[in-house]
C-alpha cells in the first residue's frame, strides 16, 4: 500500500517522504521504493511534523483551539499540514543483487509499506531462527529471521541490552537452535542456573534432542543425568588464575616458581602438604615467608576450600583424582558437537571466574594445538560458541587493567581457530573499544543509556548512527542486528522461549479418536 511521495534526499545520506495523512508510519519502518527496474529498502528513522503556513499561524490557531475551545474549519487542512519522515537507504536490489546504496529515487517515487514478498530472500538465508522480521511495531510472521550461525560464532557476537529486555531470552533462543546443528558446540557459562531449567522452570533441557545438552552442576541431585562440577586442584596450574583473579606481581612470581618445583601438585604443597617454612626452603629463599602466607590466604579464599582431610570446597578439592578429568569430559562434549552449560550459581565471584577462566582456557589450547599439530583433525571440529553474562567482569577495562586473559586472548585471535565469544551485557561502554570492534554481530535490544548506545553504534561493522533513537525505544523482545554476514542491519522480534516450549509440548500430545 502506498504510504507517501518522495520529495527530497541525497545518496549516501536521507531520503525525505511526505506522507499520505492516514497512512500509519513508525520510526523503524521499512518501505519499499520502486523505481524502474531497481527496489529501494528505507528504513523510517525520525518522523517530523511540517506545514505551508507559517509557524506564528500555527501557534495562534493552536491557541484559539486551546484556549476558547474553537472548532476551527482551515481550508485545505490536509495539503497545509502533514507528515515528513526522514528514511535511510538499506540497499537497493536490482534483479537478484544488493547494491550499495549509491543513488536516489526520482522525485515523486511512491514509498510502499513493505510486505512479506519484498523479504522473501530472508527464509532462505542462515541456519538457526531467532524470530520474525519487525517493521516498527508491526511483525511480520511470515518473514522469519534466522542467522549464519556456523560462520559467524568465531567472529564473536554482543548481546547488549538494559535489564528486562530480552539477553537472556535471546541466549536461550539462540542456544537452543545450536542444538539442531552438527557442526557447532556452545559452552555456557551459567552464574544465575536459569539456562538448563529445573522444577516447574523451563530451560534448555526441554530441548535435549538427542542428549545434546550436558549440565556440569554442584548439585547433581537435583538434576539427575548431570554431571558433578568437581574441579581437581591438580588439574589447574598458574594460567588458570592470571588475568582473572586479583593477584600482585610476588604472588604470581610465587605460583609459577611453585609450578617449577611441585608440578601439578603445587596447590596441594602451598595448602595442605607443607608448611610456609617448608615452602620457604622448597624455594630455596626466593620468595618470603610473608608472599607465601598471603598467597596461601588468597587461594584458599578463591578455592572455597574448607577445612577437611584433605581441604574440599563445593567445587574445587585437593583430593587425589581418581576418576576422567572435568576438563577431558568437557573436551570430549565439545567433540561430539554439545552443548555444555556450566551451573557456577552456588559460588562466589572469583571461584566462579576461576572456574570459566580454567574450562575455557584449555578448550582454546585445545583448538590451537590441533591446528598446528593435526590440521586435518582440526578441520573436524566444531565450531565453538563460548556464551557468558556479565561480560565486564571478564572483558572490561578495569579487568582487563590486571593483564590479559584468556577471553581477551580469543577475541583478538579466535576467529583463527574456530573459538567465538558470545559476550551478554547492560554495559557496553565498560568493555575497551578494542574488544568492542571484534564482536562483529551485534544483537542490540533496548538501550536506553546514551553512553551505551554511542559504544555500540560506533563499534558495528554496518553503520547505524542514524538508528540511536529506535535503539533507546525498543521494547521487550525487540531487537536490531547488526553483522557482516547480513545483507543490512535487521530489525527483528525475537521469539518468546516460553512459547517455543509451550508449543514443542503442545505438538507432543497425541489425540486418539476412536
Amino acid at each position: 500500500m502506498n504510504v507517501g511521495k518522495v520529495i527530497a534526499g541525497s545518496a549516501g545520506d536521507k531520503v525525505f517522504i511526505r506522507v499520505k495523512s492516514d497512512s500509519k508510519v513508525d520510526i523503524g519502518d521499512i518501505l519499499t521504493v520502486k523505481d524502474g527496474a531497481s527496489t529501494y529498502f528505507i528504513k523510517v528513522i525520525n518522523i517530523g511534523l511540517t506545514s505551508q503556513v507559517p509557524s506564528q499561524f500555527i501557534e495562534d490557531i493552536a491557541g484559539q483551539k486551546l484556549e476558547h475551545d474553537v472548532d476551527l474549519n482551515l481550508f485545505d487542512e490536509q495539503d497545509r499540514f502533514y507528515r515528513v519522515c526522514q528514511a535511510k537507504i538499506l540497499k537497493i536490489r536490482n534483479g537478484g543483487c544488493f547494491l550499495p546504496a549509491r543513488r536516489m529515487p526520482n522525485f515523486f517515487s511512491d514509498a510502499s509499506e513493505a510486505s512479506a514478498l519484498d523479504f522473501e530472500f530472508l527464509n532462505n538465508k542462515g541456519e538457526v531462527i531467532i524470530g520474525n522480521l519487525r517493521l516498527g511495531t508491526k511483525v511480520l510472521k511470515d518473514v522469519s529471521i534466522k542467522l549464519p550461525a556456523s560462520t559467524l560464532i568465531s567472529h564473536h557476537v554482543l548481546v547488549s541490552a538494559a535489564t528486562g529486555r530480552g539477553k537472556s531470552n535471546f541466549a536461550k533462543v539462540f542456544v537452543k537452535g545450536l542444538t539442531e546443528l552438527d557442526c557447532v558446540s556452545c559452552l555456557v557459562l551459567d552464574p544465575h542456573n536459569e539456562y538448563y531449567g529445573s522444577k516447574g522452570v523451563k530451560g534448555l533441557r526441554d530441548y535435549n534432542h538427542d542428549n545434546k545438552i550436558i549440565l556440569f552442576t554442584p548439585r547433581t541431585s537435583d538434576y539427575p543425568g548431570s554431571e558433578e562440577l568437581k574441579i581437581h586442584a591438580e588439574d589447574l596450574d598458574p594460567s588458570d588464575f592470571f588475568g582473572v583473579i586479583s593477584l600482585s606481581d610476588t604472588q604470581q612470581q610465587a605460583m609459577e616458581l611453585a609450578y617449577r618445583v611441585y608440578g601439578s601438585g603445587w596447590l596441594n604443597n602451598i595448602l595442605a602438604d607443607k608448611n610456609i617454612n617448608e615452602v620457604v626452603n622448597d624455594f630455596q629463599g626466593k620468595v618470603l615467608p610473608i608472599t607465601i602466607g598471603s598467597l596461601k590466604r588468597k587461594l584458599n579464599h578463591v578455592l572455597e576450600l574448607e577445612p577437611s582431610n584433605p581441604p574440599k570446597g563445593l567445587t574445587f578439592t585437593l583430593e587425589k583424582k581418581s576418576e576422567t578429568s572435568i576438563f577431558d569430559k568437557i573436551k570430549r562434549a565439545v567433540n561430539e558437537s554439545r552443548v555444555i552449560i556450566i551451573d557456577t550459581s552456588l559460588v562466589g565471584d572469583e571461584a566462579e571466574k576461576l572456574i570459566a577462566s580454567s574450562i575455557v582456557r584449555k578448550l582454546f589450547s585445545l583448538y590451537r594445538r590441533t591446528k598446528q599439530l593435526a590440521p586435518d583433525k582440526f578441520d573436524t571440529l566444531p565450531e565453538l560458541m563460548i556464551l557468558f553474562e556479565e561480560a565486564p567482569r571478564v572483558l572490561g577495562s578495569e579487568a582487563l587493567a590486571q593483564g590479559p586473559n584468556v577471553f581477551s586472548r580469543i577475541a583478538r585471535e579466535g576467529r583463527k581457530f574456530k573459538v567465538g565469544l558470545c559476550a551478554i551485557t547492560q554495559m557496553p561502554n565498560l568493555l575497551p573499544r578494542e574488544i568492542l570492534s571484534q564482536m562483529n554481530t551485534k544483537i542490540i535490544l533496548g538501550i536506553p543509556s546514551p553512553a551505551d548506545r554511542q559504544a555500540v553504534i560506533e563499534s558495528s561493522t554496518q553503520n547505524i548512527s542514524d538508528e540511536s533513537i529506535e535503539i533507546q525505544m525498543l521494547d521487550k523482545g525487540e531487537a536490531l542486528i547488526t553483522s557482516p554476514f547480513i545483507d543490512f542491519p535487521l530489525p527483528v522480534k525475537i521469539f518468546d522461549f516460553k512459547d517455543l516450549v509451550k508449543k514443542k509440548s503442545s505438538s507432543e500430545v497425541n489425540i486418539g479418536v476412536a
